[in-house]
């Protein structure tokens, strides 16, 4: 049994249906649901859910399931705890800073799944932009900083977790999408990452030169990013309105004829699907960028600060954007 299968089943009995329960758990609804189909696979094809009841319920055989999971959630509970303090890992509490759009779709629920393998550990989740973790981690009153910046490397060590790729969204309605449309890609290409594929080709971002963008505000990478993009496309963007937020300018592109908008394509995950939108691979190695996890390098990180990053990189090995992507250095004992 997975850690976060005795999670998953709980929170939806608790829910009472897939879709909350998602919200919660701070995942999309199709994960869940594959995730649920995935255990009942591995059980011989019994179901756990009575899906044609609402609210959702456990069958007796969910029941019987749910009910060992516990049991045997209690008991790895308990030997992780014995180990970590024989193992010297203390309880404490560890300080994270990051972006608001990590905070909600990345670290709520890898952290809650954290603190349920080390009860004794408290987790103080941040909001805040690249410059402000970057003084957090400065003055101590950070431990740990994940975001896309790169930090000055000669006082912070940085952890490789995975790679997020930058594409284009433009509102359905705009006419120019008729002279792109051989180089629209599927939202089912972004979810499963097919849009990687050699054989996809990247838009010539000079056809969309006309058009109005909106972009992040300029002390962002992303809004470096665009602009680079831009100016290799061989024109600077006409920008008319500037966002804190890359979900926010999505969700302005998706629900209006605002601009076009440069976003990352871990965000189809959480948005609803919508044909308001036409979408974009960039061809240019300026859309792929890395996520970091960065620490100080002095004084050294606890081990217990150490143990929170080696579960970090292993839990984002699973998830899209890390997949494949620990191959920097790890925290070392």
């Amino acid at each position: 049994m997975k850690n976060h299968d005795y999670e998953y089943v709980r929170t939806i009995v608790q829910e009472g249906n897939f879709s909350k329960a998602a919200q919660k758990l701070y995942i999309s609804q199709p994960a869940l649901s594959a995730a649920i189909k995935k255990i009942e696979k591995d059980l011989n094809g019994i179901p756990l859910f009575d899906r044609s009841v609402n609210p959702v319920k456990l069958t007796v055989e969910g029941e019987y399931w749910l009910e060992k999971a516990r049991e045997i959630d209690r008991i790895e509970t308990q030997i992780r705890e014995h180990f970590a303090a024989a193992a010297g890992i203390r309880s404490g509490t560890i300080s994270v800073g990051s972006s608001a759009y990590f905070c909600a779709y990345l670290l709520a629920n890898l952290i809650r799944e954290y603190h349920h393998l080390n009860t004794s550990c408290e987790i103080d989740l941040t909001e805040c932009d690249a410059t402000s973790m970057d003084q957090g981690l400065r003055k101590g009153t950070l431990d740990v900083g994940i975001d896309v910046e790169q930090l000055d490397p000669d006082l912070f060590d940085s952890y490789n977790l995975g790679k997020e790729y930058l594409l284009l969204a433009v509102p359905a309605s705009f006419p120019v999408n008729r002279k792109a449309a051989r180089y629209q890609i599927r939202r089912e290409q972004i979810l499963d990452r097919s849009f990687l594929r050699d054989d996809v080709p990247g838009v010539d971002l000079g056809l969309f030169r006309k058009e109005p963008f909106v972009l992040l505000k300029k002390n962002q990478d992303s809004y470096r990013r665009a602009i680079a993009l831009c100016e290799e496309a061989g024109f600077e963007p006409d920008v008319t309105l500037y966002l804190d937020q890359l979900l926010t300018a999505y969700s302005v592109a998706r629900n209006g004829q605002t601009g076009c908008v440069f976003f990352r394509d871990t965000i189809v995950q959480y948005a609803e699907d919508t044909d308001k939108l036409c979408y974009y691979k960039l061809g240019s190695p300026l859309a792929a960028r890395d996520i970091r996890l960065s620490v100080r390098k002095n004084p050294r990180p606890t081990r217990l600060v150490r143990n929170f990053i080696r579960f970090i990189q292993e839990k984002m090995q699973g998830i899209p954007g890390g997949e494949n992507s620990c191959r920097g250095k790890e925290a070392q004992e």
